[in-house]
């Protein structure tokens, strides 16, 4: 593959004003020869210890982005489960709720069987109380009204 990559790069020629250029700044020809030879190495990147050509850049931007998408699939990944573990939590959550409130409506049912008798209690013990009241009004009223009666006779006599 290497080989390959060789074989397609392309090798890029300083064209002739930009030579001439760096040829007036030394008055030495064999120095401008090897200034323009120094800025063909550059420009062919033959003059760092590690090629960054295109297909290599291609190559390195590959793996990165193959890693970026390998962590945001595992990023969702995550979310999926944690997302799956808050549904679970929320139902186990809404069980507990339910389970209390049937147990608070038992208990208010209760209460209200409790609070039902004891009003019929009351209720009961009211009416005792008023049939009671009642009869003794009743022999109070007849007891007057004998004395009455009997005080009436006694001074006709």
């Amino acid at each position: 593959m290497q080989g390959n990559i060789m074989a397609q790069e392309k090798e890029y020629i300083l064209n002739e004003s930009f030579k001439a250029l760096l040829e007036s700044i030394f008055s030495n020809p064999e120095q401008s020869q090897k200034l323009i030879k120094a800025f063909e190495e550059v420009v062919n990147d033959r003059a760092t210890t590690q090629r960054l050509n295109f297909e290599n850049l291609k190559n390195q931007a590959i793996e990165e982005i193959r890693q970026e998408l390998v962590s945001k699939d595992l990023f969702q990944s995550e979310i999926k489960r944690l997302e799956s573990l808050i549904y679970s939590e929320v139902a186990r959550l809404e069980g507990i709720i339910n389970t209390k409130i049937a147990e608070i409506k038992a208990e208010i049912a209760e209460i209200k069987t409790e609070f039902s008798e004891q009003i019929s209690s009351a209720k009961q013990k009211v009416l005792y109380w008023l049939l009671g009241t009642a009869v003794a009004t009743t022999v109070t009223i007849l007891s007057s009204v004998w004395i009455m009666m009997n005080f009436i006779l006694e001074s006709l006599k």
